[in-house]
Formats: structure tokens, C-alpha cells, sequence
């Protein structure tokens, strides 16, 4: 493995949480090459975590395979190997029926109540009337052994034989939006259809963030691709900037994700 400044690494991520998870990402490398491991499986990273992962992965010439590369997917985990594995031993998919009423927050908060670490559990997506909880090994076995549920209803958890991970599974709307200027709060104050005090009001007390991470200023510039996430509105991938109106105004198309 190439020598790398850890510290220097560390020193450049202001978000102490992703902090934290960094540098036991990189101790963990650092304890693979002491020890001669032939494989180190990370923890599921969320986006943010994942930006600064990609950053530091030019450091390590080790073999490596990111999964649940798609898009789509937002948590992802990468296993490092000095040779060949099988991701089911690794990997495990939890898979139920899905029921009335049940929600991504509802299945996750039943997962964490059991006392599981976030990190160790991926996406939670519903796909053909079926949800789909993918973790790393032992987890899902553990939650099986313990069961979920919801409403007072025990959900009929099986572990897949064969991990599922689909591509392009996500869903959105396509949306055409008009701002006055490209800054953060404009964008906001049309994807949630309320006013200019309203949406700097949703920025100021945290509601609302920016690829990921929570951005509080309200001229902060919008670019293509960005995604935008307002609490209790949704998500959005800003597509791209369509040109302008008779007034200057900006034509951006958004899509809006409904999963």
C-alpha cells in the first residue's frame, strides 16, 4: 500500500462524523497491510462519507471492488482483497412482503431498535411489492433470528439465497422549474412551492442539504447535478439548465425522486 498522510486526510474534512468514519476506514486498511490480511470489507458509506472515500482510494494499490456501484444506490461498501472472494460471504439481503402503511423510516427504525449500527446496513428499497434490507454479514442473519415489525404485525423476513441488487430501480418525476437566480434558496423556494422567507427559513434551521450535506447558505450556487434535499418535500436531482425566459429568468429541469 502507498505511504499516505492520514492525518493530513483527516485534517481537510470539517464534518466530525464523516471524520470519524474515515479514520476508521483507514485504520482498518492500515491494520489489513500490518496483519497481511487477504481481505478488509468496509462499512456501508453514506454519499458524503463516500465523496471523501473516493478521494483517498489513489493512495492504495491494493485491489478493491466498490459495491452497489449503480447509481441509484446511495450507501455503499468496498471490499479490499489480495484475491478471490464470494460477495455472499459477505453480503446478506433481507427480503419481506411489502404491507400497508410501512415506510423506509419505519423498517429502518425497527432495525436500529434493535440496537444495529447504521453503518452496517445499506439501502432499505421497495421493488414489484417486495422490500429489500441489505447488510453485512452477520447482520441480516441476526435480524432474521430476532425478527421486525410493524404496527404490531411481524413481517415474514427471508434471507435470500442469492444477493438481489438490482440497476435503475429508482423512480422520479420529471419537473420543469423557473428561478430568478441559480443560489440555493431560489431552487428551494420552487421545489417546495413556498416562499422566499419560508425556504430561507427551511435553510437556516438545518432542513435542507446539499449533495449530501447540510448547506445553510442561502446564495450557495446551483450546478448540474447537484441534488437537493428538503425535509418533508423530497428529493431532486437538478438535470439540467434549459436556457431562460423573456424576463431572464432561469429553466431548469429537476427530477423529482419518489423512492
Amino acid at each position: 500500500m502507498k505511504s499516505f498522510d492520514k492525518f493530513k486526510i483527516l485534517d481537510n474534512i470539517n464534518n466530525i462524523e464523516v471524520k470519524k468514519t474515515i479514520n476508521k476506514f483507514l485504520d482498518g486498511l492500515v491494520s489489513m497491510e500490518k496483519s497481511y490480511k487477504d481481505i478488509f470489507v468496509s462499512n456501508f458509506f453514506t454519499p458524503l462519507e463516500f465523496e471523501y472515500v473516493k478521494r483517498v482510494l489513489k493512495n492504495f494499490d491494493l485491489n478493491y471492488d466498490i459495491i452497489f456501484s449503480d447509481e441509484d444506490f446511495e450507501r455503499k461498501f468496498i471490499i479490499f482483497y489480495r484475491e478471490d472472494y464470494i460477495l455472499d460471504d459477505y453480503l446478506e439481503t433481507l427480503r419481506f412482503k411489502d404491507i400497508s402503511g410501512i415506510e423506509h423510516r419505519n423498517i429502518l427504525g425497527s432495525i436500529l431498535h434493535l440496537g444495529i449500527s447504521r453503518e452496517k446496513i445499506g439501502e432499505i428499497i421497495k421493488i414489484d411489492g417486495y422490500w429489500y434490507v441489505y447488510c453485512l454479514k452477520p447482520i441480516g442473519t441476526f435480524i432474521f433470528s430476532n425478527g421486525l415489525e410493524f404496527s404490531r404485525q411481524d413481517l415474514k423476513l427471508e434471507i435470500l439465497n442469492e444477493n438481489f441488487i438490482p440497476t435503475s430501480f429508482k423512480k422520479y418525476e420529471d419537473e420543469k422549474i423557473i428561478v430568478s437566480s441559480l443560489r440555493l434558496d431560489c431552487f428551494v423556494k420552487e421545489l417546495a412551492r413556498t416562499s422566499r422567507e419560508l425556504s430561507q427559513k427551511f435553510i437556516k434551521n438545518g432542513n435542507v442539504k446539499l449533495n449530501y450535506e447540510e448547506c445553510k447558505d442561502f446564495d450557495k450556487k446551483i450546478n448540474e447535478n447537484d441534488i437537493i434535499s428538503i425535509r418533508g418535500e423530497g428529493k431532486f436531482k437538478v438535470d439540467c439548465l434549459g436556457g431562460f425566459t423573456k424576463k431572464n429568468k432561469y429553466v431548469v429541469n429537476v427530477k423529482r425522486y419518489s423512492i
